[in-house]
């Protein structure tokens, strides 16, 4: 029997197969149109997305630069921070122009050309505070050691009576940063600052900032609070306009305007005591900053900076702080050295008058050498 050859133009019938050809190529046609019409809709969709996400995000980045401008008082390329903290940076950078071609305090810290690394933090009250607002109430010196990890609080009392660059006479050491803002600008404060704090301690001073009392709110309330470990309760019901600060023994968890008023408080003990809760401050911040990760990451850097750019003022760089910030992150803190300069018989300091009768500091042997020694060996 012979096979007969198929044809799908018999079996279908030549009228239902060209039918049905022409629907197939009606639907091709449809098809391409359908494509067009969804990429076109695609199109429109990530056009939208760039505008929500793309504009505003460089409206963030803008926002951010001219925050940090204000910090520094310099004019920086937001791009030349992050690169600057890419692995590559070193080799990368140098095809750029750069202000500065003598390697940097940061370069020789991380080539293990830096024994110390010492941060000077200046807390003071803020611009246009009657109480004079630039007046330092908190000094403290962060001394870090990278080979070992360990890091020193030194406190500096405010009434510490010293001789501050291009005056005539000595002053107390907290209206050194106001006396180089009247002299010139915050930039000028911040210099006298690190160098009558380096006269004091013999250290070298590498960085400085100062943070004003919004700024130290606004920190401690981005990072939702911090937990304080009290072994008795504290209070202060007379010193402050805002109110009574009463505080339970024990660990708790406190927001920007009681930790402000913890730390300022002073009334119902003393200068040196509130030093001691200063630095137990900066290690509950520490803690909670870095078990968040939040200043080992740039972008919430630069979101808190966006914050603070009026109320922080610091020389150094966006990358400078990124470094310091991954240093410190290596801190164990139950090991954190802790000096506060007093007049008990450890503390080296010893009360007077200054010639017109006000309350000064001075030091043990009316120099600073056993200071400084102190401040040399504080992690031996």
């Amino acid at each position: 029997m012979d096979k007969k050859q198929f044809d799908i133009k018999e079996i279908a019938g030549q009228d239902d197969y060209s039918d049905k050809s022409s629907q197939f190529k009606s639907f091709k046609v449809k098809h391409k149109k359908n494509r067009k019409k969804l990429f076109r809709k695609t199109a429109v969709v990530f056009c939208a997305l760039a505008m929500f996400v793309v504009i505003p995000g460089g409206y963030m980045a803008f926002k951010a630069n001219s925050n940090f401008d204000k910090m520094t008082g310099e004019k920086h390329s937001l791009i030349k921070g992050f690169i600057k903290m890419l692995p590559f940076s070193g080799s990368f950078f140098q095809i750029f122009p750069v202000e500065n071609e003598e390697e940097s305090t940061i370069e020789k810290l991380k080539k293990n050309k830096l024994d110390r690394l010492n941060v000077l933090v200046l807390g003071i009250r803020g611009v246009g505070d009657p109480n004079g607002g630039l007046l330092a109430d908190t000094m403290m010196v962060l001394s870090f050691e990278p080979q070992t990890g360990n890091i020193a609080l030194i406190s500096i009392p405010r009434d510490l009576y010293v001789k501050v660059p291009h005056q005539n006479h000595k002053h107390k050491i907290n209206e050194t940063y106001v006396l180089g803002v009247v002299d010139e600008d915050w930039k000028k404060g911040l210099e006298y600052s690190e160098t009558v704090v380096s006269d004091v301690t013999g250290l070298d001073i590498h960085y400085a900032a100062s943070v004003d009392f919004k700024a130290f709110k606004e920190i401690i309330d981005i990072l939702g609070g911090v937990t304080i470990t009290l072994d008795q309760p504290f209070a202060e019901r007379n010193q402050f306009a805002e109110g009574v600060i009463e505080l339970p023994a024990g660990r708790q968890v406190i927001d920007g305007e009681t930790a402000l008023l913890f730390v300022r408080a002073r009334f119902s003990t003393n200068d040196f005591d509130r030093a001691k809760r200063q630095q137990q401050m900066l290690i509950a911040i520490k803690d909670k900053a870095f078990g968040l990760g939040v200043l080992s990451n740039p972008l919430k850097i630069i979101s808190i900076l966006d914050s603070l750019g009026n109320h922080v003022k610091t020389d150094a760089e966006l990358w400078e702080i990124q470094e310091i910030a991954i240093a410190f992150k290596k801190v164990n803190t139950p090991n954190i050295k802790r000096k506060v300069f007093d007049t008990s018989e450890e503390g080296l300091l010893y009360a007077s008058r200054d010639d017109k009768g006000s309350y000064i500091l001075l030091p043990e042997g009316d120099n600073f050498d056993r200071i400084q020694k102190v401040c040399r060996e504080i992690f031996k």
